[in-house]
């Protein structure tokens, strides 16, 4: 019986050895799990996640190329002209040729709320009409003679204009039937009277003139120009 004994005992310690050792639940084989999977998920994931270079790349480099290269202007702003040719020199309709830089500008679209209440329609690459392109303030000072009380102040404006086609107004009469001053309001005057130092030359495509009217005891003021079938120009006189 005990020869019996001694037999068992050793193969029933080998066989609790032998399983515990198998034992896939045990702290090695967790230890092999965190091993074996942490570090390749985090490299496999950031090695392979192309989403934000592909999208910075593409994004960057497509939307400058595309709007730099689609420019529908004949010529860029900034190409050279000469100041010496009438206007618009060798820039585009709607253009003209600036007078600090000698290079192709583009007319600036009216931004002011005088056009508000009076709506222009054009288009540089579908109008015609005459281009009124620059202004430049001559006076801003009180006029207690021929202002009224409520627009005290009276403004004298330099405007100049071209247009391709020619016959510009050569007096203050012509001038009042084609072309408007646009009150901050936008209500508009075409009186005769309002003109002054008409100049017209290049074959009458080139005008400059003085607009002069009464407006409101401001620091500063908002002024609307506009020629029939053309542009609309704003500027603002200040003290």
């Amino acid at each position: 019986m005990r020869r019996f004994l001694s037999l068992i005992l050793p193969l029933s310690l080998g066989l609790v050895l032998v399983a515990t050792s198998c034992d896939p639940d045990g702290p090695d084989g967790g230890s092999n799990d965190a091993g074996s999977e942490t570090p390749a998920d985090a490299g496999g994931d950031a090695g392979t996640d192309t989403d934000a270079g592909t999208d910075a790349g593409t994004d960057a480099g497509t939307d400058a190329g595309t709007d730099a290269g689609t420019d529908p202007d004949p010529e860029e702003p900034g190409d050279p002209c000469a100041l010496t040719d009438p206007q618009p020199s060798t820039c585009a309709y709607g253009s003209y040729c600036g007078a600090i830089s000698s290079t192709c500008q583009r007319v600036r679209p009216p931004a002011c709320a005088n056009f508000n209440k009076f709506p222009v329609s054009w288009d540089p690459a579908t109008s015609t009409g005459p281009v009124t392109y620059a202004a430049e303030q001559v006076s801003l000072v009180p006029d207690g003679t021929d202002c009224p009380s409520a627009l005290p102040m009276r403004f004298q404006v330099r405007v100049r204009a071209y247009s391709p086609s020619g016959a510009l107004p050569t007096t203050a009469s012509e001038l009042s039937k084609v072309f408007s001053y646009v009150n901050p309001n936008g209500s508009y005057l075409s009186e005769a009277s309002q003109f002054s130092d008409i100049v017209t030359s290049g074959d009458l495509k080139n005008t400059e003139f003085v607009v002069s009217n009464c407006i409101a005891n401001q620091p500063s003021v908002d002024l609307g120009f506009y020629f029939e079938e053309g542009n609309g120009l704003c500027f603002t006189v200040t003290k």
